[in-house]
């Protein structure tokens, strides 16, 4: 196993760069993104196992591993190219103790007895529509748990109606600027999640 990464900051640089080649990471100056990961740092407590879906090439997950040494992590992304760029950057770093990175979906990942119900915090960027992030998060939290998404900087008023969110059994916590938190105080409905797709093609607000 590569020896971890003294300066985890420049891996991350250069993974992020060869991520705007693959089209994962938008163009521009990839330090706003771990500048991002340290703002939402800040509000939230370390955890000891997290999930960051849709990954990508690591945006914020392999950041929030990096700034949280003894947390936990599972990348998961559908997209093979992104998958193959996320484990490459693992074994790079020497993170693979800690983290996993999973080539599927974040609906089958729901739906594991060893995902569902287990994890402190989940990370959503880019994901797709509000409602789709909270129902593949939320039946990966356990009782307590914190989904945390990112927002856009100016989010339409009733993004997250707190009635739609009751059968994922979860409560909105305050906003804060570009995230949108969330605590699981309720196990989701056993339907939750749904197949593969349907949450982004039939979404539930």
């Amino acid at each position: 196993m590569t020896a971890p990464a003294s300066d985890w900051r420049r891996v991350l640089a250069e993974v992020w760069i060869e991520g705007q080649r693959l089209s994962a990471v938008g163009p521009g100056d990839v330090s706003v993104h771990l500048d991002h990961a340290v703002h939402l740092a800040g509000l939230l407590d370390v955890p000891t196992s997290a999930v960051d879906l849709g990954s990508g090439a690591g945006i914020p997950g392999l950041a929030l591993a990096g700034l949280w040494p003894s947390s936990r992590w599972v990348l998961v992304d559908a997209a093979r190219r992104r998958t193959r760029l996320l484990s490459s950057a693992v074994e790079r770093l020497g993170w693979t103790d800690r983290v996993q990175v999973v080539h599927g979906r974040a609906e089958d990942l729901g739906r594991d007895p060893v995902h569902r119900g287990h994890h402190d915090l989940i990370t959503a960027r880019l994901f797709g529509p509000p409602s789709a992030a909270a129902e593949c998060g939320a039946p990966l939290l356990r009782r307590g748990g914190i989904l945390a998404v990112t927002e856009p900087p100016d989010p339409v008023e009733g993004r997250w109606p707190a009635g739609a969110l009751l059968p994922l059994g979860l409560e909105p916590l305050e906003p804060r600027p570009g995230v949108q938190r969330f605590r699981s105080v309720a196990a989701p409905q056993a339907r939750f999640p749904r197949k593969p797709g349907v949450p982004v093609r039939r979404p539930l607000f």
